[in-house]
């Protein structure tokens, strides 16, 4: 996702989840920022919530749930009147932590869906245009990262059309989330319930190693050219492809924490050439490692 620019930290009267608000008929946009290590922060919205990591790590629990890492590239979804509760465990000023919020209406939210559904019906699983509430963190793919930039534009420019223009985003950004989440979930019920399983505990345990098809093959008893066409039937991708898009996933994370360099993070997350790093990220995330860091 695009970077927002920080605010003056020396001019803040909060170090702790500043806040910045930009409102708009249907939607508030909050851009919240830390300079400060801190646990226990409890949030709660109304409406919709979509949150996206832009900087930094936060760790979150909802509801009394088990704690994850949040990290840039990332977002949840979650429903009227659920309460987070955020750290901060790594913040100060040379490392902050930004995320924005958006706080969406529920009325509108379920227009739109009705709309979606009505007049263009969901011809694949699940078959219909919902929010999953039990998927409710994800990693942003292109399409939906695009989304949430370009609302987030919207909500910060001066212009006279900008309310049409924030309902027009506001509704590609639900088919974004919607779709995003779908494909998520199919992949992981296709994922549990699949002889892969080995294959893909095998990737995830040996990233940074050589991984063929062979191997991946033998971990899930099937040769090597069952394998490999079942895997793309099932996925969409080859095995390779999917590789490719764990570590790039991996090196994400990584490169949340600044003091790891681009070159650490290359080998860090099972590639052997930097070139070849920075080229399967930008077809993968649209942009380079650096421009993502930054």
């Amino acid at each position: 996702m695009d970077p927002i620019n920080l605010s003056d930290c020396t001019q803040l009267q909060s170090m702790v989840e500043h806040r910045r608000v930009f409102s708009l008929p249907q939607c508030e946009l909050n851009i919240f920022e830390t300079f400060h290590q801190c646990s226990n922060v409890v949030l709660s919205y109304n409406g919709l919530v979509v949150s996206s990591m832009m900087r930094g790590r936060k760790t979150m629990s909802l509801d009394g749930q088990a704690n994850f890492d949040f990290l840039p590239g990332e977002s949840v979804i979650l429903p009227e009147g659920v309460t987070m509760n955020v750290g901060f465990p790594e913040a100060d000023e040379k490392h902050p932590v930004q995320c924005a919020t958006l706080a969406l209406d529920w009325d509108m939210v379920n227009r739109n869906l009705v709309f979606l559904n009505e007049q263009y019906p969901n011809k694949e699983l699940p078959f219909e245009w919902a929010l999953n509430f039990e998927h409710y963190h994800f990693i942003n793919n292109r399409e939906l990262a695009a989304s949430i930039n370009k609302l987030i534009n919207i909500s910060m420019e001066d212009n006279g059309a900008k309310d049409a223009l924030a309902d027009l985003a506001l509704k590609m950004l639900l088919l974004r989330l919607v779709q995003t989440q779908n494909l998520a979930s199919i992949q992981h019920e296709k994922l549990i319930s699949s002889r892969f399983l080995p294959a893909m505990q095998y990737i995830h345990q040996n990233l940074t190693d050589k991984i063929t098809v062979s191997k991946l093959a033998s971990e899930s008893c099937m040769s090597q050219s069952a394998f490999f066409q079942a895997f793309r039937e099932t996925f969409g991708i080859s095995p390779l492809e999917y590789i490719l898009h764990v570590r790039i996933e991996q090196a994400k994370k990584l490169m949340a924490d600044p003091q790891i360099t681009i070159a650490e993070v290359c080998y860090a997350s099972g590639f052997n050439s930097l070139n070849h790093f920075s080229k399967v990220f930008k077809r993968l995330e649209g942009i380079t490692p650096r421009q993502y860091r930054n």
